[in-house]
């Protein structure tokens, strides 16, 4: 999740906005909890770490229990519904993340599945800017099947989107 972090803050940085992109991992070596916090704003951000998560998305039930409690009142969770079974929370967007990677040919792609979802929801950056960056990012003969995958994911959250009501924040979106 880390990766979706730093793509999605800098696509934001190039449409202008505000950025503060941090990151975190748990003690394990791989394979454990790791955290990206963003928050994107249109004015200059006071305070640079979350306090009150406009999306999470968890791909996992471990993440998912740990960080929910972060949500705002109305926040988005988004979550990889091939791990994440348990979920005490209204306003959910369930993905199949291993069906979207195989069908994009690209088991690695779990990254881009998350970043679609998110890029669906906020609308706080330009598919412009995200392709600019996943293009930069990402080696060449792995970029086609990325896309694959976080369009899939995009277009799902899209037509899902008239069922949720739309994320609204004031100030900050903290993802």
């Amino acid at each position: 999740m880390v990766a979706v972090g730093i793509i999605l803050a800098e696509a934001a940085v190039i449409d202008g906005r505000h950025v503060a992109q941090s990151q975190s991992y748990g003690p394990e070596a791989r394979g454990g909890n790791s955290l990206s916090d963003v928050i994107l704003s249109d004015t200059e951000i006071d305070y640079p770490r979350t306090s009150e998560l406009d999306i999470l998305v968890a791909l996992t039930q471990q993440a998912c229990d740990q960080n929910l409690p972060d949500m705002k009142e109305n926040g988005l969770l988004i979550v990889n519904s091939d791990l994440v079974r348990r979920v005490i929370w209204s306003k959910v967007v369930k993905l199949p993340f291993s069906r979207i990677t195989r069908m994009a040919g690209e088991q690695r792609a779990i990254n881009m599945v998350a970043l679609g979802a998110v890029a669906a929801s906020c609308r706080l950056t330009s598919r412009r800017s995200l392709r600019r960056v996943i293009t930069k990012r990402l080696p060449s003969s792995k970029v086609e099947a990325n896309f694959l995958a976080f369009n899939e994911a995009f277009r799902i959250v899209h037509e899902m989107r008239g069922s949720l009501k739309p994320v609204e924040t004031k100030d900050e979106f903290e993802i």
